[in-house]
C-alpha cells in the first residue's frame, strides 16, 4: 500500500512538473529560420537556468575529408549560459565530428540573433549536408562569425532575432545515425528568447 502511494505521488509530481514546464514554455518566444532542413526529429527543448542567458556557443563539425563518402557538416550546437554554475545546453546532438573553439560575446552581452547556412535537400545529390554553418549577433551588435564547417559554402543564410534580452534556450532537429547512405545530422534549430 505504501509503495503504491509512493508511486502514485511520484507520477502525480512528474505530471505536474510537465504541465508547469509546458505552461512556462508557452510564454517564451522561439526564433527560427525559413530555410531549415526537414529531415530528422526535433529534440528536447533545453533552457538556461532561470535568469541566465546564452553568452557563447560551440559547434561540432564533421570536417571536410575526401576519404569519407557521407559528410554531415555541422552536427551539434552547444550554448553556454551565464549562470553561476557555467551551465551548457545542447538539445539533440549529432553523431560525429570535432568540437570547435568556443565563441563568446563581450562581457555583459548575450547572444540575440542568428543566421543559419543550410544546403537545401536535393534528391539528385548523393551527399546532402543540410546545416553547414551558423553566425550569431550579440546584444551589443558584435558578430560571432565562425563557419561551422570548412566546406560550409553550400546553401543560403536566413535570419531571425530576439529583442534586447537575448537567447536562453534551444532545440535542434537532427537526423539520427542510421542505415541511410546520406545522413545530414543537424537539419534545423530554434532558439528561445529570454
Amino acid at each position: 500500500m505504501v509503495a503504491q502511494r509512493s508511486v502514485a505521488f511520484l507520477v502525480s509530481f512528474l505530471m505536474l512538473s510537465l504541465v508547469l514546464r509546458s505552461r512556462s514554455c508557452e510564454a517564451l518566444k522561439i526564433i527560427s529560420v525559413t530555410n531549415g532542413g526537414t529531415e530528422g526529429s526535433w529534440g528536447l527543448l533545453e533552457i538556461c537556468p532561470e535568469g541566465s542567458r546564452a553568452i557563447g556557443y560551440q559547434t561540432q563539425n564533421d570536417l571536410l575529408d575526401v576519404i569519407l563518402y557521407d559528410k554531415t557538416a555541422m552536427n551539434s550546437i552547444r550554448l553556454f549560459c551565464n549562470d553561476t554554475e557555467g551551465t551548457s545546453i545542447t538539445s539533440t546532438l549529432g553523431h560525429t565530428g570535432t568540437w570547435e573553439l568556443r565563441q563568446n560575446c563581450p562581457p555583459g552581452e548575450a547572444l540575440s540573433s542568428f543566421r543559419l547556412r543550410v544546403e537545401p535537400y536535393d534528391p539528385e545529390l548523393s551527399d546532402n549536408t543540410s546545416v553547414n554553418s551558423i553566425q550569431f549577433n550579440c546584444t551589443d551588435g558584435t558578430l560571432l562569425n565562425f563557419n561551422g564547417n570548412a566546406a560550409g559554402i553550400w546553401g543560403d543564410f536566413s535570419a531571425d532575432q530576439c529583442d534586447v534580452t537575448g537567447i536562453c534556450g534551444l532545440e535542434t532537429r537532427v537526423m539520427p545515425l542510421g542505415t541511410l547512405s546520406d545522413n545530414t545530422a543537424l537539419n534545423n534549430v530554434g532558439f528561445i528568447c529570454c
